[in-house]
């Protein structure tokens, strides 16, 4: 399958691209600047050759990577996401859009889930684009799930109106070793999953911990 990690430069996207170019899927990395998406796309690239992998990945700018793909992830941070999707509606109709996106704000030293008009970021994303929005990899923590020689397991709420995008998004993560996908309803469920996160952040601080994700027990 052809996915594209848009703005796919961080932690989550590097995480996302190499285990999915593992698994033989065609990834893109996309980036405003093409420049920026052929740099990330042959550092990951060195990142499949040293675990001893054969496939690659490839660069594009935005628009031609959500052109190309058939499953686009907005690895974006959130408060860039909803102007970078108004540039892409046309590339992203009627396909696959997955929002791992959670608007939240520091407020002192506490970390708030910030509720958008629209419920969610995923809500919102869906109200800009004519695509089959899916919210997932909210509460994945991102730095650990880049080392790739981690052992992990942890589960994935996946969130969505359309079934069988919903379905795809599922069985995609499933095949990631380690993680665990769930269906957690439709889309204006995306807001108590994206909260989440932020809690994660404000234990790991306050406890000293690291790299905190989610198992349902």
């Amino acid at each position: 399958m052809k996915i594209a990690l848009l703005g796919g430069t961080g932690h989550l996207g590097v995480g996302l691209a190499v285990r999915f170019a593992i698994l033989g899927h065609d990834v893109i990395v996309g980036s405003r600047r093409l420049e920026k998406a052929l740099k990330k796309a042959e550092e990951y690239n060195q990142i499949l050759e040293s675990l001893g992998e054969k496939s690659k990945v490839r660069g594009l700018a935005n628009k031609e990577a959500a052109k190309e793909a058939e499953v686009s992830i907005f690895t974006i941070p959130w408060n860039h996401a909803f102007s970078t999707a108004e540039l892409l509606k046309e590339e992203l109709k009627s396909k696959i859009v997955v929002s791992p996106l959670v608007p939240m704000e520091k407020i002192g030293d506490v970390f708030l889930y910030k509720k958008l008009p629209e419920g969610s970021a995923a809500e919102k994303l869906n109200s800009i684009l004519e695509s089959r929005v899916v919210s997932a990899y909210h509460n994945l923590p991102a730095e650990r799930f880049a080392t790739f020689e981690e052992k992990f397991s942890w589960d994935v709420a996946v969130c969505g109106d359309d079934e069988k995008a919903k379905k795809t998004v599922i069985e995609l993560t499933n095949q990631i070793e380690g993680l665990n996908a769930y269906d957690a309803g439709p889309l204006a469920v995306s807001s108590m999953v994206e909260s989440i996160t932020p809690l994660l952040i404000n234990i790991m601080v306050r406890n000293k911990k690291k790299n905190l994700g989610v198992r349902f027990v």
